[in-house]
């Protein structure tokens, strides 16, 4: 009888080690951010050019272990623009400058052009400047088999 209490409690033991650290153990990862108050990296609105006028282009040269991240900041600037979007507008202006328009692959001493957001919008809406639109009204209706 002894035994069977001893085992019986030893089980109950087990059991309930199992549930309980296995609830706890379980956590999700998270990622603790910096955050850095140094404004001279980000430009401001009212500084910024490309905000200011949309036709403002400009060209830069690449120093040597310079990211196009680090070009978009200094221009950018972090706010405003989408990294991705602005990434690709200036591979695709600026092919010289990358290996196989890859946009993490950039070679030093290039000069880039930086596109102005209108350039950049026509790219993505792919329309072309002074382009007129014309609409047909009519509508066809076609039915295919028999």
């Amino acid at each position: 009888m002894k035994n069977n209490i001893k085992l019986l409690s030893i089980l109950i033991s087990m059991v309930i080690c199992l549930q309980f650290p296995a609830k706890s153990v379980l956590s999700e990862p998270f990622v603790v951010l910096e955050y850095r108050n140094d404004n001279s990296e980000s430009l401001e609105v009212s500084n910024n050019p490309f905000i200011n006028n949309q036709n403002f282009s400009k060209k830069y040269k690449v120093k040597k272990n310079e990211t196009l991240s680090d070009i978009i900041l200094k221009n950018y600037g972090v706010k405003h623009f989408n990294k991705d979007v602005l990434s690709l507008s200036i591979v695709h202006f600026n092919k010289h400058a990358f290996v196989r328009k890859n946009p993490n692959f950039l070679f030093a001493n290039k000069t880039l052009h930086l596109p102005s957001v209108l350039e950049i919008k026509n790219l993505i809406i792919k329309t072309k400047p002074n382009h007129k639109v014309y609409q047909n009204n009519e509508k066809h209706i076609y039915f295919f088999g028999g």
